[in-house]
């Protein structure tokens, strides 16, 4: 067991997942999700910011889409879960999809919806309230982490989704070489150290082998797990409370590449 900012942390005898012991309700969730609670700084939006996609942003998002239309996934219906900006909604409309987004919050949902004027639904997965089989897409990009549940939130998207239609994931990877090196490091120093980063806005922290294992017990087929860029040179570029920690920080990241062991990682699930 683990603590963090007054939270316990616990690992899954069973799958390995890692969770918050007490979490929000859905209702809870959504609430502080809409006020900006959880979200630290506020950020702003604008037509002129969301222009100014980071290229690491970029190549996922296309990767993400190559994919689908490696499985045949062309057009049709994509629903992104936790759209923010609607950055990918922007991506994958110019790759021919009729998009929607989900955004519990309401700066974001705004903006989507008011500045981009794409189609977008303000709360969560759930209470959307989505019809049966009506996407061949759905994604939930750094998403599946901060649900209450991530099995029941798979089980809605695999209502949702149409035969043969598809789920893409992106998460942190708690068994990263990143978070390896940090908790040798923490333990030399006799520093706090908790698996899962960012609680309470993590609620859940996955390897491959538990995410896997999470999106089957849905009811999905997993197609393929991959590498993503490690969060030192995408999510979090720039962290170290120094030039020097910065720096370690980038070397981990590069090595963690070399390693295949990136403390971030992507899942592709299709519906039989």
């Amino acid at each position: 067991m683990w603590h963090r900012r007054g939270a316990q942390i616990k690992r899954c005898p069973g799958c390995g997942v890692l969770f918050v012991v007490k979490r929000p309700t859905e209702h809870q969730t959504a609430r502080l999700y809409d006020e900006g609670v959880l979200l630290g700084e506020t950020p702003e939006f604008s037509a002129e910011a969301g222009d100014s996609v980071p290229e690491w942003k970029r190549r996922e998002q296309f990767y993400f889409l190559d994919r689908m239309e490696r499985l045949g996934i062309h057009n049709g219906r994509l629903l992104d879960v936790g759209c923010f900006a609607g950055t990918f909604l922007k991506h994958a409309r110019q790759r021919g999809f009729d998009v929607t987004g989900v955004e519990p919050f309401g700066n974001a949902y705004r903006y989507v919806s008011e500045v981009l004027r794409l189609p977008v639904v303000h709360g969560t997965l759930p209470s959307a309230s989505f019809p049966a089989a009506h996407f061949s897409v759905v994604s939930l990009l750094d998403v599946i982490e901060h649900v209450p549940d991530p099995v029941d939130e798979l089980r809605e998207v695999l209502r949702i989704l149409r035969q043969g239609g598809a789920v893409v994931i992106s998460t942190p990877n708690a068994a990263g070489l990143l978070q390896q090196v940090l908790k040798i490091k923490r333990q030399m120093f006799r520093q706090e150290w908790c698996p899962i980063d960012d609680v309470p806005w993590h609620l859940w922290g996955f390897t491959r082998g538990s995410l896997a294992l999470c999106v089957e017990r849905a009811g999905f087929m997993v197609k393929e797990i991959s590498w993503l860029e490690p969060s030192p040179l995408s999510t979090n570029e720039g962290a170290g409370a120094s030039s020097l920690k910065s720096l370690g920080l980038r070397v981990v990241a590069g090595l963690s590449k070399q390693f295949r062991m990136s403390d971030r990682m992507a899942l592709i699930a299709t519906k039989l």
